[in-house]
C-alpha cells in the first residue's frame, strides 16, 4: 500500500516551489519532479493512478500531461 498522505504533501510541496520558482527552479521541477510522476505511475493500479492524478495540483498535472504527450505514451 502507498502512502497517500506523504504523496499528496510532496505534491503540494512540488507545487508551492514550482509556482514560486524562478525559470531555473520551474525547469528543474519539471525535469526531475514532475518527469519522475511517470516512474512511480506504472507500479499503481488504474483505480491508484487515477486518484494520485486527482491529488495533483493543476499546475504540476498540466506539465505532466505535457510531459506525457509529448513522450507518446
Amino acid at each position: 500500500m502507498h502512502d497517500l498522505r506523504m504523496v499528496k504533501r510532496c505534491f503540494q510541496l512540488g507545487e508551492k516551489i514550482y509556482s514560486r520558482g524562478n525559470t531555473l527552479v520551474r525547469d528543474a521541477v519539471e525535469n526531475i519532479f514532475v518527469f519522475s510522476f511517470s516512474s512511480f505511475m506504472s507500479v499503481c493500479d488504474p483505480e491508484e493512478r487515477n486518484h494520485l492524478q486527482s491529488l495533483m495540483p493543476l499546475s504540476l498535472h498540466t506539465v505532466y500531461v505535457q510531459q506525457m504527450l509529448k513522450s507518446g505514451l
